[in-house]
């Protein structure tokens, strides 16, 4: 003997009802179960280790879980200063911020002073100015496209955005201080800026 139409109704409402919880309690176990494992992750705030090369690093700044609250650290130098070379009272970070996408990903260089005053740059891009009349495809041939491309140029400073593939602290001071006497037609190299949302 079959269900009748009500009896149908509440069965499918019940069967509704189990299914919409039972996901609801996995998806929520998926979550607690995912930020546990993120949490431990080299290179997570908490673990104390970097990412890159395994190093420890010591408790993240403040102003860096406040600017990028969920980072990796990728490198950590103690005493060290790559904006500015005679500064050995700054603490030296790489971080990658992670957004919701993959592409919302930005690696940021972060120097905290021993007073606890922050910069923040974008690691994995420089600024270039370059001599008077030479264009981006200029550029682009004399760069070797394994280890740098041309973004773009900001409209405002007339800079070239140089995207680097290798930018721990010692290859952004590398470049800094040598991209100019390497490839002729660059005059100066700078840290590109970044301005964490307020």
């Amino acid at each position: 003997m079959g269900l009748n139409k009500k009896d149908r109704r509440i069965s499918i409402w019940i069967g509704v009802i189990i299914g919409v919880t039972l996901s609801s309690m996995l998806f929520r176990y998926a979550i607690k179960d995912k930020n546990e494992r993120s949490q431990l992750r080299l290179g997570s705030y908490d673990s104390n280790l970097t990412a890159i090369e395994n190093s420890p690093f010591p408790l993240v700044p403040s102003e860096i879980r406040k600017a990028i609250p969920r980072g990796l650290v990728l490198y950590h130098e103690g005493n060290q200063s790559i904006s500015d070379a005679e500064n050995n009272k700054t603490d030296c970070w790489i971080i990658e911020s992670s957004g919701a996408l993959r592409s919302e990903r930005l690696f940021l260089l972060v120097e905290i002073q021993r007073d606890g005053k922050a910069k923040f740059f974008r690691a994995s891009e420089l600024y270039i100015t370059a001599k008077t009349g030479i264009k981006e495809t200029d550029l682009s041939r004399q760069l070797p496209a394994d280890d740098f491309r041309i973004l773009g140029q900001n409209e405002r400073t007339s800079e070239f955005i140089l995207q680097i593939k290798e930018f721990s602290p010692s290859k952004l001071k590398y470049y800094l201080r040598n991209l100019p006497s390497l490839f002729k037609d660059i005059i100066n190299v700078r840290l590109y800026p970044w301005y964490p949302k307020q």
